[in-house]
């Protein structure tokens, strides 16, 4: 899953030459692995490297984001492998996080992570403590799923936001009758409508069925009836028109243009779609697009007030050899000022209170909505096993374009997972 998934974009990589000494003393690098974050919370990252740097001549910061829309799953697995890995790097809370510290990748860092606790929701460290250890220290919450609109065009068709599933199908109606595609997804990577499906699937199933069910618990199956009902949603949104027809061959990237050429008006991302704008060359302030949380599902088992959300932020690498220094660039990186900063850029919202320090109206709303959450439920793809979740989205983007009915998506989805249930 892409976020990044959540508001995310290039880091630039920062280094000062050593400025006290001998010549002869060589320089100390530690480096940086990360996924792509937005302009302006690369400004903030990079006057925080400044900042330590200044504080430790000698020392020099690295980043490497060279890997991009790769990270999640081909780039950071190539960088903790190769001969110079990262120091420190970001990650998705969850079971990723879990993996890398059973892994021997992932560094406990309870000791650090008390710094931050006066400070930080306590919400925030959802997906980094595991059997009282703490392995790593988030940044962002990040809501995975709202519906982003364009708050224009809902003008111009008389709609209003919808509070129910019914309205909601009625609005994609109308945009349809508009000649719009109501719903784009760039799916060429199956977690945009992944994640999306992924919600339906907890308000349906109910939270703790649905956890033991992509939990690969004991007596539990992918075709399991509230999965099939859920995704049955999925299924008329396709069989309908509205989703675009080349949701599973668009790219990531080349997707958010049909927000802005008229061709399409709701895109279901998370709270990174504004850093999303803003890369494609537009400034999101003046887009006039805003957003809703899905409507509930009538009949539905689980909270119909759940939000799909992680926490992500960073790892220290259980074998680097500059320890001390990490530490020092993570206080850095994450004290109060800096975080605020994040905060009022949409790319951080951990710190307690941090509505109040956020200028961005739509930043704010997102902060409320996560405190006002009946429940946080997670990401397929960053929640639970790897294997599991992409059977589970490829069952989903077929059930979105009716290449298959649910019942049969999902009975071949856990076919191929049964070795993991030990069945």
């Amino acid at each position: 899953m892409k976020r990044c998934a959540f508001l995310l974009v290039m880091i630039l990589a920062a280094s000062v030459a050593y400025a006290g000494g001998s010549a002869e003393e060589e320089t100390i690098t530690l480096r940086v692995g990360s996924s792509s974050i937005g302009p302006d919370n690369m400004t903030v990252f990079m006057d925080s490297v400044a900042e330590f740097e200044a504080q430790n001549p000698g020392v020099s910061v690295e980043w490497d984001s060279s890997s991009g829309d790769d990270y999640q799953f081909a780039g950071l697995p190539a960088l903790l492998e190769s001969d110079n890995p990262p120091d420190l790097f970001f990650e998705w809370g969850g079971n990723r996080v879990l993996n890398h510290a059973l892994d021997g990748y992932a560094r406990e860092v309870s000791d650090l992570a008390d710094e931050f606790r006066g400070d930080f929701a306590v919400s925030s460290w959802s997906g980094f403590e595991f059997d009282n250890g703490v392995y790593g220290i988030p940044l962002n919450q990040d809501i995975t799923i709202q519906m982003w609109y364009d708050a224009a065009v809902f003008a111009e068709l008389g709609l209003s936001v919808p509070t129910t599933w019914a309205e909601f199908m009625d609005v994609c109606e109308a945009i349809k009758q508009s000649g719009r595609t109501p719903i784009v997804m760039g799916n060429a990577d199956a977690w945009v409508a992944g994640n999306f499906a992924g919600l339906f699937i907890y308000r349906v199933a109910g939270n703790e069925k649905a956890a033991a069910i992509m939990g690969l618990e004991a007596g539990y199956s992918l075709d399991d009836p509230d999965f099939v009902k859920a995704l049955e949603l999925a299924y008329e949104m396709g069989e309908k028109g509205y989703v675009n027809a080349d949701m599973n061959t668009l790219g990531y990237e080349e997707s958010f243009v049909r927000m802005f050429d008229g061709s399409a008006v709701m895109y279901p991302l998370g709270s990174w779609y504004p850093s999303e704008v803003e890369y494609i060359g537009y400034d999101f302030d003046d887009t006039g697009h805003d957003y809703f949380m899905v409507p509930a599902v009538a009949g539905g088992k689980g909270d119909q007030t759940s939000i799909l959300g992680l926490n992500t932020g960073y790892v220290v690498n259980a074998e680097t050899e500059h320890l001390d220094l990490v530490y020092d660039l993570v206080r850095v990186m994450f004290n109060r000022q800096f975080q605020e900063r994040h905060s009022r850029e949409g790319g951080g919202m951990v710190v307690n209170e941090s509505a109040n320090a956020i200028d961005s109206a739509i930043v704010a709303k997102m902060v409320e909505d996560l405190a006002s959450a009946g429940s946080i439920v997670a990401p397929p793809d960053t929640g639970y096993n790897l294997e599991m979740a992409f059977a589970l989205y490829e069952a989903i983007a077929r059930v979105f374009e009716n290449e298959a009915t649910p019942a049969v998506a999902l009975a071949e989805a856990e076919a191929k997972i049964q070795h993991l249930r030990g069945q």
